[in-house]
């Protein structure tokens, strides 16, 4: 036996890593609500404020901004009317008050009104005050898509009143704007649509009593077979089709507050910011940009550090320990200062690795993408797998389009497959079934099963064959 010494290299967990990785995979408003915290708790860190423009972002000097000054007096420039020209409402056109109208783009964004409002508007003045908390309750019962998603007996039961009052209370809301709210499912949703209609003709009836009777039936069956079952002509069969397309809606929701296949249609949809913007240079090449990398100037407090050094000084306060603890906090701050500087070098590593994977792609468009795996970035890189994996989680980025993507895009090898769905469905002469469509795929180089082209067919939100043929029997092209 015997006792030796050897030089190697071995990878260690340090409380840097640690950190750096945990704020790698935070979304943007995570990592705000990390710094905002980091800044409450630590008084050795603080922010180097950078005053920018709220409209378009860049630096403002002495608190305005060139550009937008420049824009807003050649816009003035255009529309300034001569100073005798006056309004009877708001006086001289030329005024503060209208300039400042002008000047402000919020003030002219419409108000936004949920569905919860707008039918709460209209039971007000339908119903007497004592059914208004009932209806309210029947109100926050409806799900995304405008139904009822529980039962009379259960909701009458958490209002304490019978179940006649809250069925009639019901009725009523199921005949406000838009017809057909608070049904239990699609089916009722057109049957109170079509009672509703001041209409009758021959197409309501037959619209009737298809819905009543081959609802099961209804997107499959062909229209000698449906006009068979409901004792009516394949003409009357379409012409009831139709006028149910043209006057009803299955889903009473998304007639203004959504579409089908979304989330919830509740409030408008917001565009992401992007985490990193990439722009295409004038000679080649693309440039990286994080546009929030510049609100997060951190550095160490000098007031704290003057103090850390009247402290040191202080043998008092070095001997009970204190000083201790505010060079700890010191410390603190140093590393997260580095791993937040460590979070931008690393992202802005893995969109250059991106860049030059898929500069087909961003040439291209998404048809290009090329298979990629995180596994090939984190070897290009010289990183681990799961770094990518935190590096790539809830990041938007900007294309030289200006169309702003997840950074997820990237990796999607799927993508491709995707657009030739697309394409094939768009061109096709007669509809393609999802196992021809597989067989086309096949032939441009593609071997994709039959179950994956569903699938893929449902993300693109494309209707089966059956009815897209349907589609076509009514006339129509969606």
């Amino acid at each position: 036996m015997r006792l030796s010494q050897t030089l190697k290299q071995k990878p260690t967990v340090s409380p840097q890593l640690v950190l750096a990785n945990e704020l790698l995979q935070f979304s943007s408003l995570e990592l705000e609500q990390a710094i905002a915290q980091e800044l409450a708790e630590n008084p050795a860190l603080e922010l180097r404020q950078v005053q920018r423009c709220p409209a378009c972002g860049a630096r403002l000097v002495d608190g305005s901004c060139a550009d937008c000054d420049e824009l807003r007096a050649e816009i003035e420039d255009v529309w300034r009317e001569p100073p005798d020209v006056y309004n009877d409402e708001i006086g001289p056109i030329g005024s503060h008050a209208a300039a400042a109208s002008r000047d402000d783009p919020v003030a002219r964004l419409p108000a936004s009104i949920t569905l919860a409002d707008h039918l709460l508007q209209q039971a007000r003045l339908c119903l007497p005050a004592e059914d208004v908390a009932v209806a309210r309750h029947l109100i926050g019962s409806l799900d995304d898509r405008g139904f009822l998603s529980r039962d009379v007996e259960d909701l009458a039961s958490d209002v304490g009143v019978e179940r006649e009052r809250v069925g009639a209370v019901l009725a009523v809301i199921q005949s406000l704007e838009p017809v057909g709210v608070a049904a239990r499912d699609a089916r009722e949703c057109l049957l109170i649509q079509l009672a509703e209609l001041d209409y009758d003709g021959d197409e309501r009836l037959v619209a009737e009593r298809l819905i009543r009777r081959q609802w099961d039936r209804l997107g499959r069956s062909s229209l000698a077979n449906l006009g068979q079952a409901v004792d009516a002509s394949v003409d009357d069969v379409r012409a009831a089709l139709r006028f149910i397309r043209d006057n009803c809606h299955p889903y009473p929701a998304h007639v203004h507050w959504g579409r089908p296949r979304r989330a919830s249609p509740e409030g408008n949809p917001v565009c992401p910011e992007p985490d990193i913007i990439i722009r295409e240079r004038e000679n080649e090449g693309y440039e990286i940009e994080f546009p929030k990398a510049g609100r997060y100037r951190l550095r160490l407090s000098d007031s704290y550090r003057h103090a850390l050094d009247d402290l040191s000084q202080d043998k008092s306060s070095t001997e009970s320990g204190g000083w201790e603890r505010w060079e700890e906090l010191r410390g603190r701050a140093r590393l997260f200062v580095r791993s937040i500087e460590q979070r931008w070098q690393t992202l802005h590593d893995l969109t250059r690795c991106l860049i030059d994977f898929q500069s087909d792609f961003l040439i291209r468009g998404k048809r290009y993408l090329r298979p990629l795996t995180r596994a090939q970035v984190a070897e290009s890189m010289g990183v681990h797998e799961s770094t990518v994996s935190r590096a790539v989680a809830g990041k938007f980025v900007e294309l030289p389009q200006g169309e702003i993507v997840p950074l997820e895009t990237f990796f999607d090898s799927a993508a491709p497959i995707k657009c030739l769905i697309a394409d094939l469905v768009d061109h096709e002469e007669a509809p393609l079934s999802d196992r021809a469509i597989a067989k086309r795929l096949n032939e441009h180089g593609y071997d994709v099963a039959r179950r994956t082209v569903a699938k893929y067919r449902n993300i693109l939100n494309i209707l089966p064959a059956s009815l897209r043929k349907r589609d076509r029997e009514l006339g129509t092209s969606q």
